[in-house]
């Protein structure tokens, strides 16, 4: 969409959406679903590709390999000041979003997320190129799915830590730290995974990659039910 990746992710049906901000000043939310999945609302994440062109503007002088967390700050504080604070989410219906403009509070969706959510203009809280991609995926969706785009659907942002925004240099063939021996960086923390399942695996290859550096050669046993 519009040049770049905007893909959904992490459908979570019966689900709620919570803070996940390490700080009160930089508001980062999440999607998840309870064992039972038994509440009124289903969410699902938005996710467009960010370049080093996005991130670049916001390195601090001496860290610009990190810009990628510097820009992932800016966007969360953006949004803080757009909550109001005390861990408010800013959001905006997905038609709304669509045409530029604010929800208006009266008519909201109700909202899973229990801290309180406020109105604001999300339009205008990513730069250009990422709410287009946003905008023209949230079209294309809309089609197939009818509604998904529509007055019912309540956007709420950010979620800016789908993945790492910097990468751990590890050795491809032992999976170390090529910086610090005895460091594994493994999964999305480091900057090795892209979900759930594949964070996973990353975790087992990591595992068998210390036992072999311990000189012990890894068994891997599965049960599997039927003939």
């Amino acid at each position: 969409a519009a040049g770049r990746a905007c893909y959904s992710f992490c459908m979570c049906p019966g689900g709620q959406i919570v803070p996940t901000s390490t700080v009160e000043g930089e508001l980062c939310i999440n999607g998840m679903s309870f064992s039972k999945r038994a509440s009124k609302w289903a969410n699902s994440g938005l996710v467009s590709a960010i370049s080093e062109a996005d991130a670049a503007p916001f390195a601090e002088v001496g860290y610009e390999p990190l810009c990628g967390v510097s820009f992932q700050r800016h966007i969360e504080r953006e949004a803080a000041i757009m909550g109001g604070g005390s861990l408010v989410v800013p959001v905006q219906t997905a038609e709304d979003f669509l045409l530029e403009r604010v929800s208006k509070r009266e008519t909201l969706p109700s909202s899973s997320y229990r801290l309180g959510v406020t109105p604001a203009p999300l339009h205008e809280l990513y730069p250009p190129a990422v709410t287009a991609a946003i905008r023209e995926s949230l079209a294309r969706f809309d089609k197939q799915l009818p509604g998904f785009a529509g007055s019912h659907a309540l956007i709420h942002a950010p979620e800016a830590r789908t993945s790492s925004p910097v990468r751990i240099d590890r050795d491809k063939e032992t999976m170390c730290s090529v910086s610090m021996d005895g460091l594994y960086p493994t999964g999305e923390g480091a900057g090795y995974a892209g979900g759930i399942v594949s964070a996973a695996v990353d975790g087992l290859a990591a595992a068998d990659a210390i036992l072999r550096a311990c000189g012990v050669t890894p068994h891997h046993a599965f049960a599997v039910d039927g003939a």
